[in-house]
């Protein structure tokens, strides 16, 4: 299946990047904002309203039968939430353009009330829907701190909608997640687990976007990690 939405997260991921080169991002510059931000998170939240839109049907979403509007955040997001926990997802924010010191910052969790609509949404699903409607009222709420928590966003939902498995060295070798990203990384849950047991879910499992486990399929055993976690 073609994947469109990749090279989009990608390219609006760079923008972000050449920001971050021309201003020092830290904990004080998280109000910044400007035109160009306002753009990106206009462009990012459009992204966000399509791919959850998309996955929600690619994994059993039912449209409604009077043809009604499907919401991307109260039907799609919610449906999504239901299966694999979304909101627990932590994003790390690893570039090292940006100097974040608060772990508020650095350690995000960009779903968390993103199913929800209104006053109880997400900070980035509001600061979308203000600069969409009334860009010069509220052009203050386009700022480093919704965009990247928009990106963020937007990350995971590209993570479960590319579905891949990796083959790995070593239960260990979980970096590869790195080189997805300039700004972003995930937490991997590595197998624990003897024989054909499975892993143990520890205490910050609902928070990792991806687990490591160990194929018998063949003869010879390897590692693989998959980028979505399964059913407990």
């Amino acid at each position: 299946m073609t994947n469109f939405y990749w090279p989009v997260y990608k390219s609006l991921e760079q923008e972000f990047v050449n920001i971050s080169n021309i201003v020092h991002i830290d904990d004080k510059q998280n109000s910044v904002y400007s035109v160009k931000i306002a753009e990106l998170l206009l462009r990012c939240v459009v992204e966000i309203e399509s791919i959850s839109k998309d996955l929600f049907l690619k994994h059993g979403g039912k449209q409604s039968e009077d043809g009604g509007n499907l919401y991307f955040d109260t039907d799609c997001i919610a449906f999504l939430d239901s299966k694999w926990l979304l909101s627990e997802k932590k994003v790390i924010v690893s570039s090292a353009n940006i100097y974040f010191k608060n772990a508020e910052n650095k350690e995000l969790f960009p779903l968390k009330k993103a199913k929800n609509r209104g006053s109880s949404g997400s900070d980035w699903a509001k600061a979308y829907q203000a600069v969409k409607h009334d860009r010069v009222k509220h052009i203050d709420k386009a700022n480093v701190k919704h965009l990247i928590r928009a990106l963020a966003a937007l990350y995971i939902l590209n993570i479960y909608y590319k579905d891949e498995v990796f083959n790995l060295i070593n239960s260990k070798d979980t970096d590869f997640s790195s080189n997805w990203s300039s700004l972003f990384d995930i937490n991997i849950h590595s197998w624990n687990g003897n024989g054909r047991c499975g892993y143990i879910k520890n205490e910050n499992f609902d928070e990792r976007s991806g687990f490591t486990s160990l194929d018998q399929s063949t003869a010879k055993l390897r590692w693989t990690v998959s980028l979505v976690m399964p059913p407990i």
